[in-house]
């Protein structure tokens, strides 16, 4: 969810003589850009390519020539925010840590850029749920990715604990993505901290149990 610049090289208006393929990468950065704020404020259904392109401060033609339509855009913007946001958890977490810490800090930068940038949250976890079932799918993808790392926290259950069901990783991830959209729905900021612990305790309690899960994510804070 990162966000991230505009070009730094500003395309001027009118004859310039640059490459038809850096305007055409300036526009499509200045859309996807526009798309996410526009949709982050008004919401999916509410948005037109109208009020894309207003935002964006470029033309019809030019938003067609990069993309087919309104959800078109919406997935390509979608795609970026999950890039950005694999790139913060790849950087700022380290895999050298214990599992649970592993998952504590990556909730931490999660709860950090839903504070800091509350319009990209809101696409993602609000907004592409149901903006279709293209959207849905990408959502879901998206979600999926975290799996396979919750999983590892199988090998850490203690002996003669009953057996997880197939889908907890699935149930837990849809757990910790409805706290965070609770926070959006509030727009109460100052309420990260809670947030932080009770994500925390959702993710890590089905592997490590309630109580080493709360005392983690006490310490998480």
């Amino acid at each position: 969810m990162a966000g991230q610049e505009l070009d730094a090289v500003v395309v001027p208006t009118g004859r310039h003589g640059l490459p038809a393929d850096i305007v055409a990468e300036h526009q499509r950065e200045r859309i996807l850009a526009a798309t996410i704020a526009v949709v982050g404020k008004r919401g999916y259904r509410s948005t037109t390519v109208d009020h894309i392109v207003k935002s964006a401060k470029v033309g019809y033609v030019a938003f067609y020539e990069l993309f087919e339509g309104k959800e078109d855009c919406f997935l390509a913007a979608l795609g970026r925010i999950a890039a950005d946001t694999r790139a913060d958890l790849a950087e700022r977490v380290s895999t050298e840590l214990p599992w649970a810490q592993q998952i504590s800090a990556g909730l931490a930068v999660l709860v950090e850029l839903v504070v800091a940038e509350p319009e990209r949250a809101r696409f993602v976890l609000v907004e592409a749920p149901g903006a279709g079932r293209g959207a849905y799918r990408r959502y879901e993808e998206a979600m999926d990715e975290a799996v396979p790392k919750l999983a590892e926290g199988r090998g850490l259950r203690p002996k003669g604990a009953p057996a997880l069901s197939a889908a907890t990783e699935e149930a837990t991830l849809t757990g910790v993505a409805w706290i965070l959209q609770q926070m959006l729905a509030d727009g109460e900021s100052a309420k990260a901290e809670e947030t932080l612990v009770a994500v925390t305790r959702v993710a890590l309690a089905p592997y490590l149990g309630e109580s080493e899960a709360a005392k983690i994510a006490a310490a998480n804070t």
